[in-house]
């Protein structure tokens, strides 16, 4: 993501303040959500991962979107410092001995939100499968919500006197 967009992520946080409230509630739900979703994840990783021979924790999975840029601005905190692969199918740059070493709440949505095959499998015979998956779909629908709302009024003309927080500075 270029440096534009990012300072426009913030310069929208600036000057929409107190119309994007909404947003911050909801960033908060949503990492609520998968604090309480980590758990049951971490248990099917640790089950998972460890005899995996396909890494699936690469590199293209860990890059934050303009959507988790707003997410994580919601919540007033800075996303890791961006480290390049050479390729997008390198394994993960924060993937370590012991899994990611991003707090799951914190992680980029491509990797929060990708389950591969063996995983998927694993977690749906587990007992408790029901309640995590309807606790997922209240976190996608949360994303989704925040995501609208803030492009809702982050797009929309500035307040009399206010710059857009999409003109140039």
């Amino acid at each position: 993501m270029d440096e534009h967009a990012i300072r426009s992520i913030e310069t929208a946080f600036d000057t929409f303040a107190e119309e994007l409230e909404n947003v911050r509630t909801l960033a908060r739900k949503i990492r609520d959500g998968i604090e309480r979703i980590d758990p049951f994840l971490q248990d099917a990783n640790q089950h998972i991962c460890p005899g995996c021979r396909n890494v699936c924790c690469i590199s293209k999975h860990g890059v934050y979107s303009r959507e988790d840029r707003v997410y994580l601005r919601a919540l007033d905190v800075t996303p890791p410092a961006a480290v390049a692969a050479s390729h997008e199918t390198d394994p993960c740059p924060y993937l370590g001995a012991d899994g990611c070493s991003i707090e799951r709440w914190r992680r980029p949505s491509g990797c929060t939100w990708y389950f591969c095959d063996p995983l998927l499998d694993y977690i749906e015979a587990r007992p408790g499968y029901r309640e995590f998956d309807e606790a997922l779909r209240e976190v996608a629908e949360l994303w989704l919500a925040m995501v609208e709302e803030f492009e809702r009024i982050s797009t929309r003309g500035p307040k009399r006197g206010q710059a857009t927080p999409f003109s140039a500075s």
